[in-house]
């Protein structure tokens, strides 16, 4: 056995062992060894990505089903690892590994005696999701997809107590069981149209394909896996399954599940199709800034603080499918190298987006344990209850926002350069779309910036809003650890983000035929790797490392100097008494003026409220008016209710059928059998 297949079958033990662990132990102890021996495995299974990454080799095996040899060569099951499979093992296992160190604090929230299933289908969901990115057959991508599915349905419903809970299990279960349909067509049609089981044999006879079986897969993988996605307007789950599940969780599910939709899609588009006609990358460009723009400014409305994050999955979602449509555009003029960069900005957001949403859930999974409220206008002036938690945050908030020193910046800054790269192809349309979705990206980036400003200024700064944030008790050191890793990686690929794209470099020779090449040095693009190869300005890295070699002079600069002297006075009030939370901006308050500019795509549904006041000195301070508003998912109301009320009423329908007599229901078994048999002679033209 080669070093590397025992390194991922070391690591894959190690989940396992985490798995049963949990579910065998009920106390602190047997919990923390659950999430600690699952922490191992992911680390072993990082290594041997890297691995893999660096040229090591990759562990191949493959595992016969009895009789699937010969007479159903679908049910093959192998195991291998290209550099594709190796990138998102790498993604999984880093992100998965450090949310798992940090589960050890995060679960004494729990008050009820299932900390136990949680660890233990933690690790098995991790498992699936591993089997999902090494899967080398169409049949156990199929059962790795459906596993890893069913896991995340459960652990959606872990707090199964909530009603709320139930629903958005549902609506979960339901759309991926929906989405699941769209991906087995797409594979088997591929699979059955070139006679071959494994991803390198489709993808070495996939040419021979007819135009109307490789269309018909596009569109059934885009489905498919842009559900799982959360890709607009078939995200409807994800903004309620986010906030029902528990945080780390989420962190999971936002951070590495919604990743394997890319993973299968870009193996779909890329490496078995190997690229298609310029109308498949005008259709993900058009979803992915569509799902940019809808995930942020709905972000921007809600006062859930996990619901925000959540849609904030799909605002980056939609920035990864923007990159993707790029490269596959650029793929199909011919420009390699430019594919290569749309690519490479694509795989780097990727990774970046695995490494600080995690942060950004686990951070507000510890506000809100803490406080027992996820409502954003009960929080505030939790940086002194918990400081560690809040800088977490914060660097999570930096990086989402694309601001420099953070490696959220270096992904949407290449993405950027990858637009501007189109006025080198000579094509006007070309370059009118790409300036339209370079002004697309740069709103998404500010507005995400205004919506975080409102995220952490009000949850973690000012003075506490209600009882549960002023008494709010600290978090374990675990949990501080588990995030101090994540920012910490959130820092170093934002001012070295070299060491990702060496590692993302196997895959776009892979994927495009090309690389970004020499003009990668520690932090620095020096040459941009398109036709006209005109420079690109100061890269990422030299900027962190001005900004960074600037405050460390002014620290300096600082402890030599000492602190100024200052005498303190009271500032003049106009008589009030010390300012209380109610003077405070509050949520909504803030993100009123944007909600006023987008009121046609909004579409709020205002409420007053009318309460007795607490004093009635006055008449006309007898009565209080409260006023509140809704900003409610369009999508859902206009595409998903109307389904859902459609089925319901057929369903009533159908059950007038359900008489209860059993000859009725031979008659309508005779009758659907001559049916079927009338099909099969005369649509089907099958006579014995």
């Amino acid at each position: 056995m080669s070093f590397s297949a025992l390194l991922l079958w070391t690591g894959l033990a190690g989940a396992l062992a985490g798995s049963l662990a949990g579910f065998a132990g009920r106390s602190r102890r047997a919990v923390s060894a659950s999430f600690l021996a699952g922490a191992l495995g992911c680390a072993l299974l990082a290594i041997q990505a890297s691995w893999t990454l660096l040229g090591g080799g990759s562990p191949a095996f493959t595992l016969s089903l009895p009789g699937a040899t010969s007479p159903s060569p679908l049910l093959l099951l192998a195991i291998s690892e290209d550099p594709l499979s190796a990138f998102f093992l790498l993604v999984v296992s880093v992100s998965s590994g450090a949310v798992l160190v940090a589960s050890v604090g995060y679960v004494d929230q729990f008050v009820h005696d299932r900390k136990g299933v949680l660890a233990g289908l933690c690790n098995l969901f991790i498992l699936s999701m591993v089997l999902v990115c090494v899967a080398g057959t169409v049949f156990l991508f199929l059962v790795a997809w459906e596993a890893m599915t069913l896991l995340s349905y459960f652990l959606v419903i872990h707090e199964h107590e909530d009603p709320a809970n139930r629903r958005a299990g549902l609506t979960y279960v339901i759309m991926s069981h929906a989405a699941a349909g769209g991906i087995i067509v797409a594979l088997l049609l591929l699979a059955v149209g070139t006679g071959q089981p494994a991803w390198s044999g489709i993808a070495a006879n996939a040419s021979a394909l007819s135009p109307w079986v490789r269309d018909t897969a596009f569109v059934a993988a885009l489905v498919g896996f842009g559900t799982k996605a959360g890709m607009v307007p078939l995200h409807a789950w994800l903004p309620g399954a986010h906030p029902a599940a528990p945080s780390n969780v989420s962190a999971l599910m936002s951070g590495v599940m919604i990743k394997m939709g890319i993973l299968g899609l870009i193996r779909v588009v890329f490496d078995l199709l190997a690229g298609g006609p310029m109308w498949w990358a005008y259709a993900i460009l058009a979803l992915g800034a569509v799902s940019a723009l809808v995930g942020v400014l709905y972000a921007i409305a809600q006062h859930d603080l996990k619901r925000l994050l959540a849609y904030h999955s799909i605002e980056n979602i939609g920035i990864i499918l923007m990159g993707m449509g790029a490269s596959l555009a650029f793929l199909d003029l011919g420009y390699l190298p430019l594919a290569a960069l749309a690519l490479a900005a694509t795989l780097l957001h990727t990774w970046n987006h695995a490494l600080f949403k995690p942060l950004l859930f686990l951070g507000a999974g510890a506000a809100v344990g803490a406080t027992g409220t996820k409502d954003i206008e009960r929080l505030g002036g939790l940086i002194r209850r918990m400081p560690g938690v809040a800088l977490g945050f914060l660097i999570g908030a930096l990086a989402i926002s694309a601001l420099p020193p953070f490696n959220g910046f270096v992904s949407e800054w290449l993405l950027f350069h990858s637009f501007f790269a189109a006025f080198t192809t000579g094509s006007v349309l070309t370059e009118m779309i790409f300036s339209a979705l370079a002004a697309v990206l740069a709103l998404t980036s500010g507005l995400a910036a205004y919506c975080f400003v409102k995220a952490f200024g009000i949850t973690f700064l000012a003075r506490p809003r209600s009882r549960e944030a002023e008494t709010a008790p600290p978090v374990r050191r675990s949990l501080i650890g588990g995030m101090g890793f994540l920012a910490s990686l959130c820092l170093l690929f934002g001012v070295a983000p070299v060491l990702a794209l060496d590692m993302a470099s196997p895959a776009l020779t892979q994927l495009t035929g090309s690389t970004l090449g020499s003009g990668i040095s520690w932090g620095v693009l020096s040459s941009l790797p398109g036709p006209s190869g005109a420079p690109l300005p100061l890269a990422p890295g030299v900027l962190a490392l001005v900004l960074l070699a600037g405050l460390g002079v002014v620290w300096v600069a600082w402890r030599l100097r000492g602190p100024p002297r200052v005498t303190p006075r009271p500032s003049w009030d106009c008589g009030l008494d010390e300012p209380t939370s109610r003077m405070e901006y509050t949520a909504s308050g803030y993100a009123q003026p944007l909600e006023q500019v987008f009121q046609d795509f909004y579409r709020p549904h205002p409420r007053t409220e009318t309460r007795p006041a607490v004093r009635s000195d006055w008449a006309s301070l007898s009565r209080l008016r409260a006023f509140s508003q809704e900003v409610i998912d369009p999508v859902w109301n206009t595409l998903y209710a109307p389904m859902a009320g459609g089925a319901l009423l057929l369903a009533r329908k159908a059950s007038r059928l359900q008489s209860g007599r059993i000859h009725s229901y031979l008659a309508y078994m005779f009758v659907t059998l001559i049916v079927a048999l009338l099909l099969v002679r005369f649509v089907w033209g099958f006579s014995p």
